[in-house]
């Protein structure tokens, strides 16, 4: 990559870092792309060149986030050790709730902003070729083309972690909007709930 090219993705990383702080605070509609200009260090003229407006911008901060929280997670999954690898990935949820909170209320809010405009963010192209991936590269990874006892299992395996994770994210995405609500940091008691929450779906992945 040429140095012009280093410059205008960094310009660029920049300006959706100072969205998502903008819009997270005053909210997508509440918030003007001038302050998003400035809080990036750039000029409007910057922004505009590299966004043609908000709803491109916010679109592609949400996208972004989505492989931020998620990743590649299923692609890190050990079936040697189940039980240790699903927990991995439930602990990074609960880092993210404590470190990163932002990304798990940005989701809803971008959620709330694209259905006030009669819009599902699951139709968007980026969306659907994220998820595509992420399935090809997962049966890739599983090696899941054989039926066999042995992929029976994986499958089950699978298919518990995809809700569990599911389940971990909206409950701390609940958490995360109570706490704005209350204008509260994240309590002691919370965290403790939080790491709570996160046993009962081990035994419930377990199928305790």
């Amino acid at each position: 990559m040429k140095l012009r090219e280093k410059q205008l993705q960094l310009t660029r990383e920049m300006i959706k870092e100072a969205a998502l702080e903008t819009f997270c605070e005053k909210g997508i509609e509440g918030s003007d792309l001038v302050l998003v200009a400035a809080r990036s260090g750039t000029s409007r003229r910057t922004l505009y060149h590299h966004f043609k407006d908000k709803e491109q911008l916010a679109t592609e901060v949400y996208v972004d986030n989505l492989k931020r929280m998620f990743g590649r997670l299923l692609l890190e999954f050990d079936f040697q050790s189940p039980r240790a690898s699903i927990e991995a990935i439930l602990n990074r949820y609960l880092y993210l709730r404590e470190h990163h909170p932002d990304l798990l209320y940005y989701d809803s809010l971008f959620n709330v902003y694209f259905a006030s405009m009669g819009k599902n963010p699951a139709e968007l192209p980026a969306f659907k070729e994220l998820i595509n991936e992420e399935t090809h590269l997962s049966m890739s990874a599983f090696s899941l083309d054989l039926q066999t006892e042995e992929t029976g299992q994986k499958l089950v395996w699978i298919e518990r972690t995809r809700m569990v994770t599911h389940l971990y994210f909206i409950y701390l995405q609940k958490s995360v909007l109570i706490s704005r609500q209350n204008q509260d940091a994240t309590k002691a008691e919370e965290i403790e709930q939080n790491i709570r929450y996160k046993e009962f779906l081990l035994n419930l992945w377990e199928g305790q």
